[in-house]
C-alpha cells in the first residue's frame, strides 16, 4: 500500500507526458522546418507546454507529369514566380519568396545545376524560355503565387503556389503542380492538468512557402531519381492518383 502511494506521482507524470505527446504528435505534419517543445510546471500548478505551430497543407495536385523517369539530372534555370494577387511591391515580394523556394529545391538536389535568374522574373513562359536557351539550360522552372496572406506571428497566414517545369528545347510543359498551405494563429489548449500553447515563427509565410516547395520538390525529384524516397516504392505511387 505504501509503495502504491509513492509511485502514484510518477504514474501521474507519465500519464501527462503520454497525453501531451499524443496530442502534439497527432496534429503535426511533416515538413522541412525545425520544431521544439518545452515543458514547465509542477504538481501544484498545471504543466505549461509550449510547442511550435506547424503548416497545415493540402496534398500536392499534379496536373501534368512526364511518362517516366530520366536517366540523368538535367541542368535547370529557376525564374521568380509571378504574383497573381494584387499587392504592393509584387515584383520584390515575388523575388524574396521565390528565393526561398529555389533554396529548398537546391537542398533536395533535384537538378545537376539550378541557377536562379532574378532578372528574368516575374515568370513569363516565352521570355523565360528564351533566357533559358541563351544560358544553355535543359529545363526551365517557374510558376505562380496564386494566393498570399500574411498574418504575422499572431495571425493566420496562407499561401497557394503553382510550379511549372518546361523542356527548354521543345518548350513543352513537363510538370504542373499546385499546393496550398496555411498556418493558423496562435492557439492555447487548456486541459485539467496541463496547457498547450502553439507559437508561430517570426516569418510564417516563409515557412509555408518552404514547406510547399519541399512537398512539390520531392515529387519532381522522383523524376530524376525514382529511388529518392524510400517510403514510395513505385513511380505510380507518386503520380498515379493525382495526375490527369
Amino acid at each position: 500500500m505504501k509503495l502504491a502511494l509513492l509511485t502514484r506521482p510518477v504514474l501521474r507524470l507519465a500519464l501527462i507526458f503520454s497525453i501531451v505527446l499524443a496530442s502534439i504528435g497527432c496534429a503535426r505534419s511533416p515538413d522541412d522546418s525545425y520544431s521544439s517543445i518545452s515543458l514547465t510546471g509542477d504538481f501544484a500548478t498545471p504543466f505549461q507546454v509550449l510547442t511550435d505551430n506547424f503548416v497545415r497543407r493540402q496534398k500536392p495536385v499534379v496536373y501534368v507529369h512526364p511518362q517516366g523517369a530520366l536517366d540523368h539530372k538535367p541542368t535547370a534555370l529557376f525564374v521568380p514566380l509571378r504574383m497573381v494577387q494584387q499587392i504592393s511591391n509584387a515584383v520584390t515580394f515575388s523575388d524574396m519568396l521565390s528565393r526561398q523556394i529555389w533554396q529548398v529545391w537546391l537542398s533536395l538536389g533535384i537538378f545537376q545545376t539550378l541557377e536562379y535568374a532574378p532578372f528574368a522574373g516575374p515568370f513569363d513562359r516565352e521570355r523565360a524560355l528564351a533566357i533559358a536557351r541563351q544560358k544553355g539550360a535543359e529545363v526551365l522552372v517557374g510558376g505562380y503565387i496564386n494566393h498570399y496572406m500574411d498574418g504575422g506571428a499572431g495571425g493566420e497566414s496562407s499561401i497557394s503556389l503553382a510550379i511549372e517545369v518546361y523542356d527548354v528545347k521543345t518548350g513543352n510543359m513537363i510538370w504542373s503542380i499546385s499546393e496550398g498551405g496555411l498556418m493558423e494563429k496562435e492557439k492555447k489548449h487548456d486541459f485539467y492538468l496541463f496547457t498547450i500553447t502553439e507559437r508561430n515563427p517570426a516569418d510564417p509565410s516563409g515557412l509555408i512557402a518552404r514547406s510547399l516547395a519541399w512537398d512539390m520538390g520531392k515529387i519532381v525529384l522522383k523524376w530524376v531519381n525514382p529511388y529518392a524516397d524510400a517510403k514510395s516504392s513505385t513511380w505510380n505511387k507518386i503520380t498515379g492518383n493525382q495526375a490527369f
